[in-house]
């Protein structure tokens, strides 16, 4: 299996300079005695960006190719790794100290991610996130604007509409294009995910909503995600991570591009195998 092609990469690859100086984090558990899980369950599928992109006019998908999500709609473009890769990084992980970083051991080095990370490869907006407008409280809910008498809106019930052209207004249809975006790609909670509804209150301007920092609050996400995991959890078959997990593969790629080449690049996207809560 490429699991024990990874093992062996790891075995083999050459230590790094100064390694046996370097002190490294804690690990959660001992070399040799990782949990032999079978995957990294995901909230967020990535084939849905195509889904969105499929539900629009090619003058939108231009407009969304060209914001601050342009780079991860690119990437989505690449398949992703199985889900057993993400297991086999996961329970690698380095006890850290820092709120907001994780470092994963592999090859003998550390591969960390961090915010700087995060942003380099998903080229998101990563600034720090603006105090909440107080104002939008004295407005009249903008949801009844754009979903009427919905209670709630899953992503999908969006889309099918935008595919519909249920929705015609072009800046609405960026609007639900947006929101579905947010809501399943970068904080995804629920492999059915809904419409969030504070994003629709911070879309009524939507070159507003492009200019919020969604970077910053897909990573806090992730981040925080992976560390409630302790060495029980990480011990289940299935580890279940929320937000947009795709960005450790896109880290791992860039610290270590020669890991390409031992894990395969399957036909379908497979980073979720199940669609149960």
């Amino acid at each position: 299996t490429y699991i024990k092609s990874l093992l062996t990469y790891r075995e083999k690859s050459q230590k790094f300079p100064n390694m046996e100086n370097l002190r490294l984090p804690e690990r959660m558990f001992a070399y040799g005695e990782e949990p032999n899980g079978e995957r990294v369950n995901t909230y967020h599928k990535p084939k849905r960006i195509e889904t969105i992109l499929d539900a629009l006019d090619p003058e939108e998908v231009d407009f969304l190719r060209n914001m601050t999500f342009g780079k991860i709609i690119s990437l989505a473009e690449n398949p992703s790794f199985p889900g057993s890769f993400g297991q086999f990084v996961i329970v690698r992980i380095l006890h850290v100290k820092k709120k907001y970083e994780i470092c994963f051991l592999f090859a003998g080095k550390p591969v960390r991610m961090s915010l700087h990370e995060f942003a380099r490869v998903t080229g998101l907006n990563c600034k720090k996130i603006p105090p909440k407008n107080n104002k939008r409280k004295k407005e009249k809910l903008y949801w009844g604007e754009l979903f009427g008498s919905l209670k709630f809106c899953l992503v999908d019930l969006a889309i099918e509409m935008l595919k519909k052209r249920a929705v015609k207004n072009r800046k609405t249809r960026l609007k639900y294009a947006c929101l579905a975006f947010t809501s399943c790609v970068l904080l995804p909670t629920s492999h059915f995910p809904r419409i969030i509804p504070d994003h629709v209150e911070m879309i009524r301007d939507l070159e507003e909503f492009l200019a919020f920092p969604w970077g910053r609050v897909a990573f806090e996400m992730l981040v925080t995600g992976i560390k409630k995991k302790d060495e029980i959890l990480l011990s289940q078959t299935s580890v279940a991570l929320p937000g947009f997990v795709d960005a450790i593969q896109l880290v791992f790629m860039e610290a270590v591009p020669q890991i390409k080449e031992v894990v395969p690049q399957p036909e379908n996207v497979v980073w979720i195998e199940s669609d149960s809560e």
